[in-house]
């Protein structure tokens, strides 16, 4: 049984009624208290992390470019050479199996769509793009005049919703917290510009070591010899005094 504490040389308060003032000054502070933990209660509900608010999501998506025709000519100018080779440079960091050369049919266009079709091919293969990996189809063009080749393959690819709308003002925010659009454009950033979009979702395998260097650190450390490279070769770097110094 646990016996009361009592402190010793103090006067134990007489047992009455409070007054007024005490209870109102009680009343007070209970719901100041309240207050304050409703405040930390919707600050701590609110994501601070941006990476949740503006997810990336890893998903198969269909890459395309289109490549303009023009009844006049059914010849490639350089500058949509380089736009196929930059297609195929992308084609082939992916890693897709196959690429499609998809042509208008049914169009005004369709003889010297079928033209550059080929030129197209040719510029692929150039490129790096083995032959058998370039698929001819074709779409149904409706009612468009001179509708262009489209150049796609599927590979995956890191994407985001779009940035916006601002439904929130940050002049008026009062809880601390940050606003709605806070981190979109880093991760749209880092969507669009990721070499490989699996490693956000795990990473590489580590490439083998240098065997050659792990031999000559292994020799120099039996012999007692320092393994350490040599920076005496190097230049120390001098202050450059200013004028009058």
């Amino acid at each position: 049984m646990n016996t009361p504490r009592t402190s010793v040389g103090r006067r134990q308060a007489p047992r009455g009624r409070l007054s007024p003032a005490i209870v109102a000054g009680s009343l007070a502070l209970a719901l100041a208290a309240c207050k304050h933990t409703s405040e930390v209660e919707v600050v701590g509900s609110v994501p601070s992390d941006y990476r949740l608010n503006h997810p990336i999501a890893i998903e198969d998506k269909v890459q395309t470019v289109d490549i303009p025709v023009s009844m006049n000519g059914a010849r490639l100018t350089e500058g949509v050479r380089g736009n196929v080779n930059g297609f195929a440079q992308r084609f082939l960091a992916s890693g897709a199996a196959v690429i499609a050369i998809v042509t208008p049919s049914g169009s005004a266009d369709e003889t010297a769509a079928i033209w550059l079709s080929y030129q197209i091919k040719d510029v692929l293969v150039a490129s790096g793009v083995d032959p058998k990996a370039i698929d001819f189809r074709v779409y149904r063009a409706r009612g468009e005049r001179t509708p262009p080749i489209r150049i796609a393959f599927s590979a995956v690819a890191a994407t985001t919703a779009g940035c916006g709308p601002w439904t929130d003002q940050v002049a008026t925010n009062k809880n601390n917290v940050n606003y709605g659009n806070f981190g979109c454009a880093t991760q749209q950033n880092l969507a669009a510009i990721v070499a490989n979009p699996l490693d956000l979702i795990y990473p590489r395998g580590m490439t083998p070591a240098d065997a050659t260097r792990r031999a000559t650190v292994l020799e120099k450390y039996e012999k007692g010899e320092s393994y350490q490279s040599d920076y005496s070769r190097e230049t120390g770097g001098t202050v450059a005094k200013g004028v009058g110094g």
